[in-house]
Parts: C-alpha cells; sequence; structure tokens
C-alpha cells in the first residue's frame, strides 16, 4: 500500500506500535564482540558492512555466528580466496544515519561494501520518494570512495521479523516492497547490486535469529557478490600505512602498557613449532623502531625501523616471505643478516588494528634458507595465526587498567 494513501492518524498510531515492538527488539542479545568474520586464505577480499537489520546481528551473540562470519565463511567457499567481513552496526540506523557512518568509514580499502537499512526505513514509512533521492546519493557516494562493488540489502518480508508479525507489520511488510522497488531502480541507475533478502525458513524454538538464519541470508549475497568480485582480477592496492596512523592505533590500543600475554605467546610458540624456525614473534612498529610484543627464540628489545623486516611485510596485499636474505638487497647488509645472528629465512603476515591500521606482523625467522614451495607453505599457516593473534589483540580492554 503507498503510504500516501493513508491517513496520518491511522500513520501515527502504526508508528506508536512499532516503536513498541521495538523497544522490546532492543532487548534482544546482539553481538558485542570483535566486529569482524574471517576465513584464512589466499588474497583475502575485504567485504565491509555498514548499517541495521540484519547486519546488527539480532538473535545470536558474536559476530562469528552473525551476518559477518556467515559471508566470510560463503565467500571463502564461493571463491577459493580468503575472506574478511567488518561490520560497523547501528540498531536503528536508516539512509540518512548511513550517510553519516559512510562518511566515517575508511571504505576505499575494501573490495566490496554492503549497505542495509531497508528495515528500518521501511518500519519508519519513509516517504519513497524522498527515500530514493537520498538511497541514490548514498550509493553514489559509496561508488566515489572506491570500493569496486557497492551492494544493497533489500528488506526481508517485515512479517517473517517475530515481533512485527501483526496486522501493523502486514502494512509495514507493504511499504517495505514499495521501498524495495525503488531501491532496485536505485541500484540499477547506480551501477550498485541489489540483493532482497527473502525470508529464511520458519523452525521451531522462540529464538529471534539463529545463526541459520544469517548463513541463509549470508548465500543470498555471495551469490551476488561473488561473481563481481571475481571479474575484478587485479590486486586491490594497499594504501602505504603511514607513521603517524600506526603510532596513533598503537596508542588507542595502549600497546606500550601491554605486559606479557599467555594467549599471544601461545599463537608465537605455535607459528615457532609449526614452522621449525629459530624465532617467532607478534611485532609492533611505531614511527622510529619494531618491538615484539610476544616472541619466542629471541632477546631482542626493539631495533630501529630501518632494520625492519615487518615494514615491508605491512606494506604487502597477502605477506612476504624472503627466501634467502642474502640474495636480497634489501636485507644482505642488515646487521642480523650479516651479524653473528645469520638469520637468512624471513616470513610475515601483517596484522591490523581495529580501524584497519596495519600496525605489525606475526613472523617468523630461520638461520637457513628455504624452498620457495615452503615458504609459501609457511605464509598459509601464518595467515591463520595472524587473525588469531589480531582477534586478542582486539580482546584486550586497556581502559580497564588503573
Amino acid at each position: 500500500m503507498d503510504d500516501e494513501r493513508v491517513s496520518l492518524p491511522r500513520r501515527l498510531a502504526r508508528r506508536v506500535r512499532l516503536a513498541h515492538v521495538a523497544a522490546i527488539r532492543a532487548r534482544l542479545v546482539r553481538p558485542l564482540d570483535g566486529r569482524q568474520g574471517s576465513v584464512a586464505g589466499r588474497h583475502p577480499l575485504r567485504v565491509l558492512l555498514i548499517g541495521s537489520g540484519p547486519v546488527v546481528g539480532w538473535g545470536v551473540g558474536s559476530h562469528d555466528l552473525a551476518l559477518p562470519g556467515a559471508v566470510a565463511r560463503s565467500l571463502a567457499a564461493a571463491t577459493d580466496r580468503g575472506a574478511v567481513v567488518d561490520v560497523v552496526p547501528h540498531p536503528s540506523g536508516g539512509v540518512r544515519k548511513l550517510h553519516r557512518m559512510l562518511d566515517a568509514a575508511d571504505i576505499d580499502r575494501y573490495d566490496a561494501v554492503v549497505l542495509s537499512a531497508a528495515v528500518a526505513d521501511a518500519l519508519r514509512f519513509a516517504e519513497p520518494h524522498a527515500w530514493g533521492t537520498q538511497l541514490h546519493r548514498l550509493l553514489t557516494d559509496a561508488h566515489r570512495r572506491g570500493p569496486r562493488t557497492v551492494l544493497w540489502l533489500g528488506a526481508q518480508p517485515i512479517r517473517s521479523i517475530r515481533p512485527y508479525d501483526t496486522p501493523s507489520g502486514r502494512l509495514a511488510d507493504a511499504h517495505a516492497e514499495l521501498l524495495n522497488a525503488v531501491a532496485r531502480a536505485t541500484c540499477h541507475d547506480t551501477g550498485s547490486l541489489f540483493v532482497p533478502l527473502a525470508a529464511p525458513p520458519r523452525v521451531g524454538g522462540r529464538r529471534h535469529r539463529t545463526p541459520g538464519d544469517y548463513l541463509f541470508w549470508a548465500r543470498q549475497i555471495v551469490d551476488a557478490l561473488a561473481p563481481a568480485l571475481q571479474e575484478c582480477a587485479a590486486q586491490r592496492a594497499v594504501p602505504t600505512p603511514q607513521a603517524a596512523a600506526r603510532v596513533g592505533a598503537i596508542e588507542r590500543l595502549k600497546l606500550s602498557r601491554r605486559g606479557g600475554d599467555v594467549r599471544l605467546e601461545g599463537i608465537v610458540g605455535t607459528a615457532k613449532r609449526t614452522l621449525g624456525t629459530e624465532i617467532a614473534m607478534f611485532t609492533v612498529l611505531d614511527d622510529a623502531r619494531e618491538w615484539p610484543l610476544a616472541s619466542t627464540g629471541s632477546v631482542l628489545e626493539s631495533i630501529p625501523i630501518e632494520q625492519s623486516a615487518c615494514i615491508h611485510t605491512i606494506q604487502t596485499p597477502d605477506g612476504m616471505v624472503v627466501l634467502n636474505a642474502v640474495e636480497d638487497e634489501r636485507f644482505a647488509g642488515n646487521a642480523l643478516v650479516a651479524g653473528p645472528a645469520g638469520l637468512r629465512y624471513y616470513a610475515g603476515y601483517p596484522v591490523e588494528a581495529p580501524d584497519g591500521t596495519r600496525i605489525g606482523a606475526l613472523c617468523v625467522f630461520g638461520r637457513a634458507p628455504r624452498e620457495r614451495a615452503d615458504g609459501e607453505a609457511d605464509l598459509d599457516v601464518l595467515r591463520e595465526l595472524a587473525l588469531l593473534a589480531q582477534r586478542e589483540l582486539w580482546r584486550w580492554e586497556p581502559t580497564a587498567e588503573v
């Protein structure tokens, strides 16, 4: 039903009833952990989910079980590449709010951005023409900022959301279909992808949403997303991490206060044992030096940034391997290579702060050169372990310290 044909009192009454249901929904569980889902793999694709509705993760307690984790797993399965899916959720954000969120997000480092606000605006009975104009501006701006692929999530049937399975929900359902039609045309005009989410199969129980629901939606999203990403064969350019950005990210994480961490030490120890190297470290780089946040087999407290191998690693799209350092002009004269340590082999994978700034690397060093096939296999392991180390880094709560 066209919202303009409904009287103002009835529209206000509907909004009051729907606001009451929204207050109930606001008490539902939703993820409060690190805002990322990931699957390790070569040349990982990066996707940003931003907005409200399914992006928030209502009904589950972890983003791994919500849409970010489900999209990461589905995308990795569809492309045979790694996937890192970040999320910037807002419980009730509409198109206007998304524009402000987009302004604050560093989206040029992503291969795709997925935007979601249709459910929130359908429940508000947004005026379709003005809403379409705002959406056109949002999608155009998203494309201008750099992602190769921009995808808009259409509203799923409103009555498939348990709190809205009411007569008022029926009216909102009709309005959602109207907004979806506007969104489909707007996506066509702006060169964006449009995915109208279907209602997930209902199962027994009283849970608002289940991990199965998010996997159901993730497959719909990836069916549209994967072909578009595979058409872009060129690798995404990796922005060179500026020293000032690293310093700021390190300070926000308060890493200078962080002492020994059993979990990080365990990850580093696993890298050393698994890859059979003499040294393994989780390094952090500021503007002047590199130091180990966790290490095994090394007694170095820090080295000048000029002697760092990890400074090169954080500038690569997918990690770095040096098979024999004496044959690499970047490192042949390095004191760790030419001096008593006699290091020859290096492999490292970047580690990021929550805002995406690359601040260090998980790396291993050996005293004997290796073959290229061995180096590639080692890098596969480091990808997995670097993501684990990154999550541990993000879990630390520096504000809890006195």
